[in-house]
């Protein structure tokens, strides 16, 4: 009967542990219910505050200065030339390396060799503006740069287009360079 008795009481043993795993898990199960209804509720009022693309749109738009490019040669081409000066240039021929690099060698140049890249870029940029407007253009930022790219290169395609797949990549780092988005 030892053995009986033994077996019994492992019987026992097994069937208040299996009680107690039963009740640890429903308690488990009701704690993870809990966390998750108040997840979703923190999740539902996380859609409130959050920004939409039209915010973001909107928001660029009225962020930074009214014309990017002309701010980004403020101090270096616009002590000689004014906005409609870089406006009557649209159609030229000269390619803007070449045009900027002339530039910086005349004499009263007041930017340097280091400074010839962010202007290139910059009247690269000025091309957009001829058909589209600055609150279109700041739209851009707020694009990944992998959209923004999709966006440059498509313009580019068109017919009629005159930028060159220098000037898409020009424009593209004119993005990360003004607005400190750089890309990789």
């Amino acid at each position: 009967m030892d053995s009986n008795d033994r077996a019994s009481g492992s019987r026992t043993r097994l069937k208040i542990f299996a009680n107690f795993m039963s009740v640890a898990v429903f308690i488990l199960v009701i704690f993870m219910t809990s966390i998750l209804v108040n997840l979703q509720k923190d999740v539902n009022h996380l859609r409130d505050d959050l920004a939409t693309k039209e915010d973001l749109t909107n928001l660029a738009v009225n962020l930074g200065p009214s014309d990017p490019a002309m701010a980004a040669l403020e101090g270096t081409c616009t002590d000689c030339h004014t906005k409609e000066t870089f406006a009557a240039a649209h159609n030229m021929t000269e390619d803007v390396h070449d045009l900027v690099g002339r530039m910086a060698q005349l004499s009263g140049a007041h930017f340097g060799t280091e400074e010839i890249p962010r202007a290139e870029a910059a009247l690269t940029f000025m091309k957009c503006s001829h058909c589209h407007s600055q609150d279109r253009l700041k739209e851009l930022a707020i694009l990944s740069p992998a959209e923004r790219w999709e966006v440059i290169t498509g313009m580019m395609k068109k017919e009629g287009s005159t930028i060159t797949q220098e000037d898409a990549r020009r424009i593209r780092d004119f993005y990360g360079d003004f607005w400190g988005w750089h890309t990789p």
